[in-house]
């Protein structure tokens, strides 16, 4: 008796192994064309957006009726699949919505205007500070009522501006930063042509036009600049300390070369003026080719060129007996060596913003406690003027040391 019911078990079981679950693939679309969703696919629709390293992903219909979604995907390296189990009704739903995201336009990625804000509170800031107030004297506005207004017109219009431009386009950091240096620099650099055009026109418009009319291009200029080139924001800012640094040699050649001894000289003083800074500018943007700098080695740099001119003006000025070029032979000998050690002490660091700007303090606060101290204990008021500059110089440079290895060290 048992031989006949051990056969039918075995029977059964052989049976049973024998009923698979088939599963055929259905479209994934209302319209019935699409059968996989491709990386591209997923990319272009956004769905899944929670799958890393996606691969495909299919719909299989089965013989209940039933329907599974099976995603497939890399997971350290293996292929890795993921089965949904879904009813006819949420089978429509995705079908609709993948069928109204195949038909929309190609979906951009998210813009980044992470220096937006920025951009525009700055920009309000100048029309505040000084768009406001250049403009009605520029344009000869005569009374109090209408100078209040075109002050207040043109400060609102400064931050609707910005606002309204740049409400739908890409705002970096570095287009931001950029375009504050552009619009404060401009201005310099618009007073430097009104100079060498038109040195003798004392008109309202003539003065203030230039350096209004060199501001806004500035800003513009800077700003599709930042955008076109790619530049990081630590490449950004070395090009606008060398060229700070362009205009610091440019005043001091002029001096040298006695340039603002007479009107008729005064155009040949701010057209070098102009190409120094040029150049300085130039120099910054080769260097940032060669070189990976941050924001805050950026303000270091400028820093060490700044400590550099500080430390060589007193040495010169005691060399040369106090004579009045020396102290700017000292400043620009030593801003080139400040800079030019700056440059290879930076080669291994990479200060963030927080460490420049700190560095930056420190060196400041340090010259002014060592000039504080120093007035203090001149109780003869004899200010000598090499004295102090030797002081100050001290003290920046033990509140610059002390500071850039306190930071070096914890890195």
């Amino acid at each position: 008796m048992r031989s006949p019911v051990l056969l039918m078990l075995l029977m059964c079981s052989a049976l049973w192994a024998q009923q698979v679950q088939v599963e055929v693939q259905v479209p994934l679309d209302s319209a019935g064309v699409l059968v996989e969703i491709s990386p591209e696919l997923q990319t272009r629709t956004q769905l899944f957006p929670e799958v890393e390293d996606f691969l495909s992903a299919r719909l299989f219909q089965g013989g209940d009726s039933s329907f599974v979604l099976e995603i497939a995907y890399r997971e350290e390296g293996r292929l890795a699949r993921r089965r949904s189990l879904m009813t006819a009704a949420q089978v429509r739903t995705f079908r609709q919505e993948l069928t109204h995201a195949l038909q929309s336009p190609a979906r951009t990625q998210r813009m980044d205007q992470e220096g937006r804000p920025g951009l525009i509170v700055r920009q309000t800031l100048m029309g505040l500070g000084l768009y406001g107030w250049t403009v009605p004297r520029m344009m000869e506005i005569d009374g109090t009522r209408g100078t209040i207004a075109a002050y207040m017109l043109t400060s609102a219009a400064s931050f609707a501006l910005p606002y309204y431009l740049t409400r739908n386009r890409p705002v970096t950091t570095t287009q931001t930063m950029m375009t504050t240096y552009g619009s404060t620099r401009g201005l310099l650099y618009g007073l430097f042509v009104r100079n060498m055009v038109a040195p003798d026109a004392y008109s309202d418009a003539a003065e203030w036009g230039p350096p209004l009319l060199g501001s806004l291009i500035g800003s513009v200029a800077a700003f599709r600049l930042a955008e076109k080139s790619g530049l990081t924001l630590g490449s950004a800012e070395l090009i606008g300390v060398m060229g700070d640094f362009g205009s610091g040699f440019g005043l001091g050649t002029t001096h040298l070369a006695e340039l603002w001894n007479g009107d008729d000289r005064e155009r040949a003083a701010h057209s070098l003026m102009l190409g120094m800074t040029g150049a300085g500018l130039a120099g910054g943007y080769l260097l940032s080719q060669r070189e990976h700098y941050t924001r805050g080695d950026a303000y270091v740099l400028r820093m060490e060129g700044i400590l550099g001119a500080q430390i060589m003006m007193p040495i010169a000025a005691a060399i040369a007996d106090k004579k009045e070029k020396s102290y700017t032979v000292g400043a620009m000998t030593g801003g080139v060596l400040g800079v030019g050690i700056g440059n290879w002490l930076l080669k291994d660091e990479d200060f963030d913003f927080n460490e420049g700007a700190l560095i930056s303090c420190g060196q400041i606060a340090g010259g002014l406690l060592a000039g504080g101290l120093t007035y203090l204990i001149d109780t003869n008021e004899n200010f000598d003027g090499l004295v102090y500059h030797s002081a100050i110089a001290l003290g920046s440079l033990a509140g610059h040391a002390f500071l850039y290895h306190t930071f070096k060290l914890r890195r």
